[in-house]
């Protein structure tokens, strides 16, 4: 549904401010393009940062201790919540690992 909703939105503003008439449709193709994975950046993104967070806080929960191959090291290591102090909340966003 986002994703659609993305396109729609790129072609509506392209519509808006292009004018059809007047350029080439390699070039009507080539910005729809640009603009629609530009903006499916934007709106794709807080979706994976939630799944790694989630992801992150399942993997700790599991083994009270950061997770090994993290690049992120001091205040993540006493930051942690551990299973007593916050719970998981999956993210309506989820994907599971096998997709």
């Amino acid at each position: 549904l986002e994703i659609v909703f993305v396109f729609f939105l790129a072609l509506f503003l392209l519509h808006r401010y292009g004018d059809f008439k007047k350029q080439h449709r390699l070039v009507i193709v080539g910005t729809l393009l640009a603009w629609y994975l530009c903006f499916l950046i934007v709106f794709i993104l807080p979706l994976d940062v939630s799944t790694t967070i989630y992801n992150r806080c399942k993997h700790a929960a599991a083994n009270s201790s950061p997770p090994e191959n993290s690049n992120i090291t001091g205040l993540y290591a006493t930051a942690t919540p551990g299973p007593s102090q916050h719970p998981c909340f999956k993210p309506w966003s989820y994907i599971p690992d096998g997709i």
